[in-house]
């Protein structure tokens, strides 16, 4: 008589578990921010994009009527540029405490002086 082999617990008798292995979701071990944190930085992002757009429209309408210095078109690009920027880099820094906020002022500080270079044209 042939003697048959049982399973040991833990064992897998057909060789799933490798491929199961394949599609099991990886455990994180660090936790992504707070919805709180994210929540805050999206409205303050997009207020800064608000305002932006708003400034940029300003803008154009501005190059389009009215001739404006040499210097006006290629600052106010650079500007939003920047602001864009640093704005994304606040989202991509979201996992440290004081950066994102830190670049979100500094996005507020390039909108700011784009404003008052739109406002003194």
């Amino acid at each position: 008589m042939q003697e048959t082999q049982q399973p040991q617990a833990g064992a897998d008798p057909a060789g799933l578990s490798s491929v199961t292995g394949a599609f099991r979701r990886p455990t994180l071990t660090q936790r992504g921010p707070k919805l709180r944190t994210l929540a805050a930085l999206a409205g303050w992002a997009a207020a800064i994009g608000v305002i932006g757009l708003a400034v940029g429209i300003r803008g154009l309408i501005l190059i389009l009527v009215s001739t404006t210095p040499g210097w006006y078109e290629p600052t106010l690009i650079a500007m939003g540029l920047v602001g864009v920027a640093l704005t994304a880099a606040a989202f991509l820094t979201v996992q440290y405490r004081y950066v994102p906020w830190a670049l979100l002022g500094l996005s507020s500080a390039v909108l700011l002086s784009s404003i008052i270079a739109t406002g003194t044209i």
